[in-house]
C-alpha cells in the first residue's frame, strides 16, 4: 500500500469516527463494535504509515509512555486497552505494577482492567520499601531466613502478603509467617489480633527475645482468639489499654494474648479442648500483663501446694 493510499485509509476513518461521535451525541445507538472497527482502521492506517512500532530509545520505554498517559488522565478511571495501545506492549499491566511497587506510584486497580492514578507525585516510602524488598529477594538462604529479614528491617510497620511472598521467592509466605510467631513465639500481629489490620496485612511488634509470645498461644484457634479479643473489645483487660491507647502512651510492643484463669505454661498442655476452649475461662491481656498475671498464678499455686504440704 502506498503512502497516498495509507492516507486515503485514515482520512475515512477519521471520518467514520466523526460520525460516530456525531451520532452517539444525538443519543443514536451505536455499537461498541462499530467504534471498534474505525479504531482497528486508525492502527492499521498508523502501520502502513510508520511502518512497526521501533524499540523506544533509551528513557522512553514502555513504562514512561504508559506513565505519561496515566498522568494525563491522573483521577481517571484508564482501561488497559488503552495502556495497550500506547505503550505498544502485550506486558503493560507489569509495567503498572513496577510504577506502583518500585516507583510508589499511588495506582488503584478498578477491576475489569481498570487503572487509576491518584497522584502524579510518587510515594518516596512506598518506593524504598520495595528497594528493600528487592535487595533482600536476592539473598542467598532459605526463605523464612528472607522473611526474618525483611520483617525485622520493618518492625512495628505493616508489611503485605503479597511483599512476603515476593521476598521469599514462595506462593507461601504467610503460612512462614504463620510458623515464625506459633514455632518460634515471634511476636507478630495480624487481622486476628488487630481490627485495624485488613486479612493478609502483618505487623512484627518487637525484636527483643524479652517481647516475644508464649508458643503455647498456638493451642488456641485462630477462631477463637478472634472471638475472644472481640469480646474484650480488643483491650487488655487488666491495664484496659487497646493497641492505639499504647501507641499514644510511648509503648510500641504492646500486642494481646489469651490467658487461661486456671491453667499456666505446661498445665495447658494437659488440658481437654473443651477446657483449654472454654470462653469462659480466657481473657484478653497484653503480653506485659499476660507475664505478670501468669507468674502471680504460678505463685498462688506453689503457696497452695506448700499449705497442702
Amino acid at each position: 500500500m502506498t503512502r497516498h493510499e495509507a492516507l486515503e485509509r485514515l482520512r475515512e476513518a477519521t471520518k467514520e469516527l466523526r460520525d460516530l461521535t456525531r451520532r452517539i451525541a444525538e443519543g443514536v445507538d451505536v455499537r461498541r463494535e462499530e467504534l471498534d472497527r474505525v479504531a482497528a482502521e486508525i492502527i492499521g492506517a498508523q502501520r502502513q504509515l510508520f511502518g512497526p512500532r521501533r524499540r523506544s530509545p533509551r528513557g522512553r520505554g514502555a513504562q514512561l509512555l504508559i506513565l505519561a498517559y496515566l498522568m494525563d488522565h491522573v483521577g481517571e478511571a484508564v482501561a488497559g486497552e488503552e495502556l495497550a495501545t500506547v505503550s505498544g506492549i502485550q506486558e503493560w499491566a507489569r509495567r503498572v505494577r513496577e510504577l506502583r511497587d518500585e516507583h510508589g506510584y499511588e495506582i488503584t486497580e478498578l477491576g475489569g482492567s481498570l487503572y487509576r492514578l491518584e497522584s502524579v507525585t510518587p510515594d518516596a516510602e512506598r518506593a524504598g520499601h520495595w528497594q528493600l524488598a528487592n535487595s533482600i529477594r536476592r539473598r542467598r538462604g532459605s526463605a523464612t531466613e528472607r522473611i526474618k529479614a525483611y520483617l525485622t528491617a520493618r518492625v512495628g510497620e505493616v508489611v503485605t502478603r503479597d511483599e512476603i511472598d515476593y521476598v521469599a521467592k514462595i506462593k507461601e509466605g504467610s503460612r512462614r509467617v504463620r510458623e515464625l510467631r506459633d514455632e518460634e513465639g515471634w511476636p507478630i500481629d495480624s487481622n486476628i489480633d488487630e481490627p485495624q489490620l485488613r486479612p493478609g496485612e502483618y505487623r512484627l511488634v518487637s525484636t527483643d527475645p524479652a517481647d516475644f509470645r508464649d508458643i503455647r498461644q498456638r493451642l488456641y484457634p485462630e477462631g477463637l482468639r478472634e472471638r475472644v479479643f472481640r469480646r474484650d473489645g480488643y483491650r487488655c483487660h487488666k491495664c484496659g489499654r487497646d493497641r492505639e491507647a499504647a501507641l499514644r502512651a510511648g509503648d510500641t510492643r504492646f500486642y494481646l494474648e489469651l490467658h487461661h484463669r486456671k491453667a499456666v505454661a505446661e498445665e495447658l498442655d494437659a488440658l481437654s479442648a473443651g477446657e483449654l476452649n472454654d470462653e469462659s475461662n480466657l481473657l484478653t491481656l497484653c503480653h506485659a500483663d499476660h507475664l505478670k498475671e501468669t507468674a502471680a498464678l504460678q505463685a498462688r499455686k506453689r503457696r497452695d501446694r506448700r499449705g497442702e504440704i
